[in-house]
């Protein structure tokens, strides 16, 4: 099977969506990294920050690695709060599909409908429910990254990483409430680790295309 060149002649009508697309990744990698940065800084110890940086602390993802990992004092009811922070993150994870349909709808336009839905559905479901909804951001991911390996506009192993990042989270997701260990808690701060790189690659590819839409030329470098 050939692979399907999705924007060989990018039309100048989707280089708003390439850039806010690519703008929205790019902003989601960096809330992933501060995250990252403030689990570390705090010493892995919980409770430490207060104010607007401890919603990084109470982030869906990293409650569950906490909670995998055994770290005293998280309370498994974070994970029924409604952090603004998750709900941001989810809006900002839609509108960069936004700009992926635009990329990807020749490959696989109903695949990418649907993963576009993801993250907007998540959300009503997250506020109705505090839970479901979270999987919303990894599975759309893993949709999505299934569509990449059939296009040239992304490179394999961005596909892959994407695969591989959804994956290890969405096992994390689903079994914290069955039980904790130390291996999940590896395996999901690595699939955390991947998703964080994975949205910087997907924000830089996006750009790209904005750009080569802008200027009327074509751009298939993965």
């Amino acid at each position: 099977m050939n692979q399907t060149t999705d924007a060989e002649t990018p039309g100048s009508r989707w280089k708003g969506l390439y850039k806010v697309g690519g703008a929205a990744a790019l902003i989601t990698g960096v809330l992933f990294l501060i995250a990252i940065i403030d689990l570390i800084s705090t010493g892995f110890q919980p409770g430490i920050i207060n104010g607007w940086l401890s919603l990084f602390q109470n982030n869906w993802l990293v409650v569950i690695f906490k909670l995998h990992a055994g770290f005293n004092g998280v309370q498994p009811d974070l994970l029924y709060v409604l952090n603004l922070l998750d709900i941001v993150i989810m809006a900002l994870v839609g509108t960069m599909y936004l700009g992926l349909y635009a990329a990807l709808r020749r490959t696989g336009k109903v695949w990418s409908i649907i993963a576009l839905a993801q993250p907007f559905l998540g959300i009503v479901i997250f506020i109705a429910t505090n839970t479901a909804g979270r999987c919303g951001v990894m599975g759309a991911s893993l949709v999505i990254s299934f569509v990449m390996l059939r296009s040239s506009i992304f490179g394999k192993e961005t596909a892959y990483m994407g695969i591989l990042a959804s994956a290890l989270l969405l096992v994390g997701d689903f079994s914290v409430g069955i039980t904790h260990s130390n291996i999940i808690a590896i395996l999901t701060g690595i699939g955390y680790m991947l998703l964080t790189t994975w949205f910087f690659l997907v924000g830089r590819r996006l750009f790209r295309l904005g750009l080569s839409a802008s200027t009327g030329t074509s751009d298939n470098t993965a």
